[in-house]
C-alpha cells in the first residue's frame, strides 16, 4: 500500500514565546509530542518546609533544534515547552529541562547556563513569565500523517531484510499486515523523518484514526534511536480498538509484545504510563483483570505501574518473566502458562484461552 506525502503540519506551540526565541536563535524548530501538556504532580518536601518535590508522569511537548555545542544537524537537542517559563527571586526556573540526544552535551559543567543565555540572552533573565497555552480541555482524537511512502510488509519479497527479520522472530507476515498494517517506510516525506527510511513502520490507531506511529530498525544492531516515534505517545494505547472488546487486558511495553499476545494486549510505547493512559485503562476495563507484562529489564517500572493501577482499584496481575527474553520472544503457550500462574498467585479468575 502506497501513501501520498502529507502537507506540512500547522505550527501551534503550547509556549509560543519559547518557540519564537528558539526559532530566532537556532532557525529550524521541530515539535515532538505536539499539544501534550506536562503532567506533573507536586508533593510537599518533608525535609524542606515550604518546598515541593515534582514528579512527572510526562513532560509533554518538546521543541527540537540542532545542538550548537556538538554541531549536529538532526535536531537532537530537545527543549521542553516549560523550559524557563517562570522565575523565582530573579532566577529563571526549569532551565534543566533540555537534553542533547546526540552527545549528551548539556551534562558538561556550565552547559545548561550557556544554553539559557543563548535562548534568553545573558541580560534577559528577568523578563516576564512565558504564557503557556493550555491544551484542549477535551481530548479529541485526530488523524496524523504517516512519515511518507509506506509499502505494506506482505507485499515485499521474502528476501527483504525487514521480512527476514520478522520471520526470524517467528511472526506471521500476513497476520502483521492484516491485523496491524505493518509496513516499511521507503520514502520519508520530510528530511526530518530521514531516520524512518528502511525502518519497519508501526501505525497506532484509536477509533480508527492514526494517532501515532513508530519506526523500528531492522535487526538488533546498536543504534542511538532503536524506535523512532511521532504522535501523541502519552495519549494513546496501541491496539486499543481491538483490546477494549476483550474481557481482559495485557499491558506490554512495545508493539512486538502486542503482536505476540493479540487480541487482548495493548502497549504504551515505553516502560511507564502517563496519567492519561492510567485513566484510559481504568475507565475502559474497570474491574476486569489487567496483566502487566513488561520487558525483563523493567522490574522497577513493573512495581510502579502495579502500584499506580492498584491505587485506581483495578484488578492487577503483575507478571515476572523467568529469564532475560522479552514477552515477544516467548511462544503463546508459554505466555499462557506464565499468565495463568500469575493470576493463580493473586487469586484472579479469568479466561486466557485466546493464548493457546
Amino acid at each position: 500500500m502506497t501513501m501520498a506525502a502529507p502537507e506540512a503540519p500547522t505550527i501551534n506551540p503550547l509556549n509560543p514565546l519559547l518557540y519564537s526565541l528558539l526559532e530566532h536563535r537556532f532557525g529550524s524548530v521541530l515539535i515532538a509530542n505536539a499539544g501534550a501538556s506536562a503532567q506533573v504532580q507536586r508533593y510537599k518536601d518533608p525535609l524542606r518546609p515550604g518546598k515541593f518535590i515534582k514528579r512527572a508522569q510526562s513532560w509533554g511537548e518538546y521543541y527540537r533544534v540542532c545542538c550548537p555545542f556538538c554541531k549536529e544537524d538532526r535536531h537532537r537537542l530537545w527543549v521542553n515547552h516549560t523550559y524557563g517559563a517562570d522565575f523565582i527571586d530573579g532566577r529563571r526556573m526549569d532551565t534543566h529541562l533540555a537534553v542533547c540526544y546526540n552527545d549528551g552535551c548539556l551534562k558538561k559543567e556550565g552547559r545548561l547556563e550557556q544554553l539559557s543565555d543563548l535562548v534568553f540572552g545573558g541580560g534577559r533573565q528577568l523578563q516576564t513569565r512565558a504564557v503557556i497555552r493550555p491544551p484542549t480541555t477535551d481530548y479529541v482524537i485526530k488523524d496524523i500523517e504517516p512519515p511518507g511512502e509506506i509499502v505494506r510488509i506482505d507485499t515485499l519479497p521474502d528476501y527483504h531484510p525487514a521480512v527476514e527479520y520478522l520471520v526470524a522472530r517467528n511472526f506471521d507476515i500476513k497476520e502483521l499486515a492484516e491485523r496491524f498494517d505493518i509496513g516499511v517506510c521507503v520514502n520519508p516525506a520530510y528530511s526530518s523523518y530521514g531516520l524512518m527510511k528502511g525502518r519497519i513502520y508501526i501505525p497506532a490507531r484509536m477509533d480508527n484514526k492514526l494517532v501515532a506511529w513508530q519506526g523500528r530498525i531492522v535487526g538488533n544492531r546498536s543504534v542511538a534511536v532503536k524506535y523512532y516515534t511521532q504522535g501523541r505517545k502519552s495519549q494513546m494505547l496501541y491496539n486499543y480498538d481491538v483490546a477494549r472488546e476483550q474481557p481482559v487486558v495485557i499491558l506490554a511495553e512495545g508493539a512486538p509484545s502486542v503482536w505476540r499476545m493479540w487480541p487482548a494486549a495493548v502497549c504504551c510505547f515505553g516502560k511507564s504510563l502517563s496519567l492519561w493512559q492510567e485513566a484510559a485503562l481504568a475507565t475502559t476495563w474497570g474491574d476486569k483483570p489487567v496483566f502487566i507484562v513488561l520487558d525483563n529489564d523493567a522490574q522497577e517500572e513493573l512495581e510502579k505501574t502495579t502500584q499506580k493501577l492498584c491505587a485506581r482499584n483495578m484488578n492487577v496481575v503483575p507478571v515476572i518473566l523467568p529469564d532475560a527474553r522479552d514477552p515477544a520472544d516467548y511462544t503463546r503457550p508459554e505466555l499462557f502458562t506464565m499468565l495463568s500462574a500469575a493470576a493463580d498467585a493473586v487469586e484472579v479468575k479469568t479466561d486466557l484461552s485466546f493464548l493457546q
